[in-house]
């Protein structure tokens, strides 16, 4: 906190006051800027709540960068090197909170990279070993989108299941190592025998989640967003392309490539359960964490698997506001029992 400790004008109160205005701030905008999120973070207590709230909204902040569409390609690449320097001191921080005026997005997320050196208030608040965690995995999330926004400037086109592997893990299977780094820092008795094996799936988990976002939104993205996720090795076989992805002539092509990766969703989810049943019923609350985002995968694959025009920009996919609150439930009593989360998968499944 260099900042603050030259500052002689403030005293130890008033750095204790702001840092309790930061993590008060960083607990409210959570709920703006991911409710499902917001929903698993706030149910988790003491410094395991903080460090994976801190751990979110950091990558949301560079999330938020790579998402702008109207950003020079040397521009973003500036921004999300320059946010690395972020981890160095809180100095940084409060300079790069000021690029928020340069970009372009959701009013929330924008807000939030107006208040970095909110967000970094707290991350220099965390033990050294949580600190560790979060730049090393926030770090090679940014590498990543480092990688793909310089590799292809105009658009993301994935070209084959290798790359599309690769995408996934940088944007979401870092974001599964950086939680189970957590869990094991945290979480109540966890053997090094658990975390070998929670560490095997911890990409598949973010990859899983990550795949139903992407068949969600096949439509929407490449329209609006200029990316396109559906490997191209994928639509080639099945006689499309990238450039006839939202063509109606070759619907049928599409439909039976996007179903090669909703295979891919399946084995992801399935392989996501062994991950959570890891995970012993006494830390419920990180149970329940890990449960409801996988619940509520199966259930958005089914609507994605029923849904007649999936390739329709205008066409959203949704879980009705019944289902999530029945979700909810679930995945409370799902994180008491192993038995009982099988069963939830098995009825939203086929519902």
């Amino acid at each position: 906190m260099d900042l603050l400790k030259k500052n002689a004008q403030i005293s130890a109160n008033e750095i204790v006051s702001l840092r309790t205005n930061s993590l008060e701030y960083c607990e409210s905008i959570i709920n703006h800027v991911s409710r499902s999120f917001a929903l698993g973070i706030n149910l988790l207590n003491g410094e395991l709540k903080k460090s994976v709230l801190i751990g979110y909204l950091l990558c949301r902040i560079i999330d938020t960068v790579e998402d702008d569409l109207s950003l020079e390609t040397q521009v973003k690449e500036k921004y999300l090197k320059d946010f690395l320097n972020c981890f160095d001191n809180i100095e940084n921080s409060y300079s790069y909170s000021r690029i928020n005026s340069l970009l372009k997005g959701d009013k929330y997320h924008l807000e939030l990279v107006k208040n970095t050196h909110q967000v970094f208030h707290v991350y220099f608040t965390l033990s050294k070993n949580t600190q560790n965690i979060l730049k090393k995995w926030v770090s090679e999330m940014c590498h990543g989108m480092i990688y793909f926004v310089t590799k292809q400037p105009k658009g993301i086109r994935i070209q084959n299941i290798k790359e599309y592997k690769s995408y996934c893990y940088f944007v979401a299977g870092t974001v599964g190592y950086l939680l189970t780094d957590l869990w094991r820092e945290y979480a109540y008795k966890l053997s090094e025998k658990n975390y070998i094996k929670l560490n095997k799936y911890s990409g598949i988990f973010g990859e899983a989640l990550q795949t139903i976002n992407i068949l969600k939104d096949i439509a929407w993205d490449a329209k609006y967003e200029n990316s396109i996720y559906i490997p191209q090795e994928f639509l080639l076989k099945n006689g499309s392309s990238h450039e006839n992805i939202l063509n109606e002539k070759y619907y049928r092509q599409n439909e039976r490539a996007v179903k090669e990766l909703i295979v891919i969703a399946h084995e992801n989810l399935k392989a996501s359960l062994i991950y959570v049943k890891e995970i012993s019923k006494f830390n419920f609350r990180i149970r329940f964490f890990c449960i409801f985002p996988l619940l509520m995968a199966f259930a958005t694959l089914r609507k994605i698997e029923n849904a007649p025009n999936l390739l329709t920009p205008e066409k959203t996919i949704k879980v009705s506001r019944p289902e999530v609150k029945k979700i909810i439930r679930m995945s409370f009593f799902s994180a008491l029992s192993n038995k009982l989360m099988l069963r939830a998968v098995q009825q939203i499944s086929t519902k």
